[in-house]
């Protein structure tokens, strides 16, 4: 009798053991059975399952990034504080540019420059005047929607509005110091560095990316100038030549106009093979030819559009 009694108990406590798994969600073998075909099938059609939609850190990252520009302070070796403003890219990890302005203005003349650039939807709102076609973003070219670049200006000292003296030797200094202070920005991809100028940026430009790789090797990708004249004391065909005579050659590309006359004994003599000139004749150049003067439409070659196949080839 306690033998039975003790059989139906035990039977009883399989019985509600079983209800048990099967109220929290047991499946039966039936449903068991439909959800392998039902995954067999979609890997038949070539229906990929559901993941997770969460954002990567990556993408996180650049959504955050703000498209504003960020007005930025850094000091010289020599005591000197200078002003810059960081536009950044679309996507961490962008290349950088690094604009350098000419004597007669400051870092705003290549604010639309540097918003085109960015490729963000922002700038367009300069006022466009007769003199300055590099202010006028209307006619310039238009950038892949998926193309977007960090940009990095500055002012040289004693510039803002244009500049009061001639500094040459000083104005290497704030170069150095600029191309560090960008190279710590964030977002930015450190191997890929540009150097644009024009005039006394020019120079600069060459002279920057030369300094940049000895601190920072090839980090420095290219160096593109509107009338260079060795302005900065330091003779820019050496810089061509140092920048070629890397174990990872660095491309130079020179615009001049033929009438001018410094920027042509310059440009026009450089024979490296890291080394390209573009030519301006007397009727095609706007202006003096000098400069942020070349920035202008209707030249051939299109000088924004040569910058684009020059960012194409080095970044």
């Amino acid at each position: 009798m306690i033998k039975k009694k003790t059989r139906v108990i035990l039977l009883f406590l399989m019985i509600a053991g079983l209800m048990f798994f099967t109220a929290c969600g047991g499946a039966s073998p039936a449903e068991t059975n439909e959800e392998n075909q039902k995954s067999s099938e979609e890997k038949t059609l070539g229906i990929a399952p559901e993941t997770d939609e969460s954002v990567s850190p990556d993408e996180e990252a650049a959504t955050a990034l703000s498209s504003d520009p960020q007005k930025m302070k850094f000091t010289t070796s020599d005591g000197i504080e200078l002003n810059g403003i960081y536009y950044p890219a679309g996507s961490i990890s962008a290349p950088l540019v690094i604009l350098m302005h000419w004597a007669p203005g400051d870092q705003d003349d290549w604010v639309e420059i540097a918003y085109w650039l960015q490729n963000r939807g922002m700038g367009g709102n300069s006022k466009s005047a007769e003199n300055t076609p590099w202010l006028d973003s209307s006619w310039f070219p238009v950038i892949d929607l998926e193309k977007s670049y960090n940009v990095f200006s500055f002012t040289f000292r004693n510039c803002e509005n244009g500049c009061k003296s001639f500094e040459r030797d000083k104005w290497y200094v704030d170069v150095q110091a600029a191309v560090e202070y960008a190279y710590e920005l964030d977002g930015i991809d450190k191997d890929t560095i540009i150097m644009i100028g024009a005039s006394i940026g020019s120079d600069g430009a060459a002279d920057g990316c030369a300094y940049l790789n000895q601190v920072h090797m090839d980090t420095c990708k290219g160096a593109l100038s509107f009338s260079p004249g060795n302005y900065l004391t330091i003779n820019y065909g050496e810089m061509v030549r140092e920048l070629g005579a890397a174990s990872n050659p660095v491309p130079v590309w020179c615009l001049y106009a033929e009438s001018d006359f410094e920027s042509a004994g310059v440009c026009g003599t450089i024979t490296e093979n890291n080394y390209i000139p573009y030519s301006y004749p007397p009727d095609a150049i706007f202006s003096n030819g000098h400069g942020m003067n070349l920035i202008t439409p209707n030249l051939d070659p299109d000088p924004l559009g040569l910058m684009l196949e020059f960012l194409a080839l080095v970044s």
